[in-house]
């Protein structure tokens, strides 16, 4: 992709604005006739590009969603785009076993066997945003953190699109007080030492269209359910990914977390393999961690757990 990547990244940069086919051919190093073939090969692989006689070319928004466009958007992070597979953690961790190293994302157009937590099925169908980021465990990093960081990255994301959504610990984010996204995080154990090598961070959002199973309209919801977002599917995914990437390479956002989590100071039920209690959410401590204090009067850190508000959030909680 080396020349249609170099006048990809000249139209970008350009931010709307025309380039001249001389402007592009001198950055690239090729000719003007080069430039005509790759702004053709921009134009058949969904990029919205306008040609302008004595004013040369510009970069309209609206791509489209496939595999060359994701690629270039996400230059360069590999990307991995199916049209359709079982899970993108589960061919995630299948390229993985097969030596592709992280980072990589895998992006799918739809999912026919979704993941959430605790075995349950996650709805894909067409118009969501469904991806894995796959990362290396490195030095110093604390894989307790990926999933709080990642719901921050999704959760930045959404709202510069304009939207206030809310966190409902430990990694679902909602609007309007209903679900809009998932998020499952699942490390990758080495053969050879035995130790977490990568972490999978599986993102599910439900985007655009209102096409969600029979059952679960009173509980999910869609970014736009209606259709037309400002921002493509694809560009979203790309804004999305940085977002994630910025979060786990920093250690500044669980202030931010704890302000949008609406379960703090609300009366919960926890959820557990060893059955569900009463509690009261308290705080989230510096690991991110969920302090509830029970019925009893004893308090517990919860590094994981499902919970469940008793009374249906307000919707300013989300």
């Amino acid at each position: 992709m080396g020349t249609l990547s170099s006048v990809y990244k000249g139209l970008k940069e350009a931010e709307g604005a025309f380039v001249s086919g001389q402007k592009l051919a001198d950055e690239a190093g090729i000719s003007r006739a080069a430039i005509w073939k790759a702004v053709s090969s921009l134009q058949e692989a969904g990029f919205h590009v306008e040609a302008q006689k004595h004013h040369g070319y510009r970069l309209l928004p609206g791509e489209a969603y496939n595999a060359t466009t994701l690629q270039l958007l996400h230059e360069p992070l590999p990307v991995f785009f199916l049209e359709d597979v079982d899970s993108t953690n589960s061919e995630a961790r299948r390229l993985v076993d097969r030596g592709v190293e992280a980072p990589f994302v895998v992006i799918a157009r739809q999912q026919s066997g979704g993941r959430g937590r605790r075995g349950r099925s996650f709805s894909s169908p067409e118009g969501g945003v469904y991806l894995s980021l796959v990362i290396p465990v490195e030095a110093g990093f604390d894989p307790g953190l990926v999933t709080t960081a990642a719901c921050m990255g999704v959760s930045r994301a959404i709202d510069s699109l304009g939207f206030d959504s809310r966190i409902k610990w430990v990694n679902d984010i909602y609007i309007s007080g209903k679900k809009a996204v998932g998020i499952l995080c699942e490390g990758v154990v080495s053969m050879e030492d035995a130790h977490v090598s990568d972490i999978v961070i599986g993102i599910g959002v439900n985007y655009e269209g209102s096409s969600l199973p029979p059952g679960l309209e009173d509980i999910a919801t869609a970014l736009y359910p209606e259709g037309c977002p400002p921002v493509s599917r694809a560009a979203f995914t790309k804004r999305m990914v940085d977002e994630v990437r910025a979060a786990l390479a920093s250690d500044d956002y669980l202030a931010e977390y704890k302000r949008k989590c609406f379960v703090l100071g609300q009366d919960i039920d926890v959820i557990t393999f060893n059955g569900v209690r009463r509690a009261h959410a308290l705080d989230i401590d510096d690991q991110a961690h969920l302090v509830v204090r029970y019925e009893d009067g004893s308090v517990e850190a919860l590094s994981s757990a499902e919970v469940s508000l008793r009374l249906k959030p307000r919707p300013d909680l989300g």
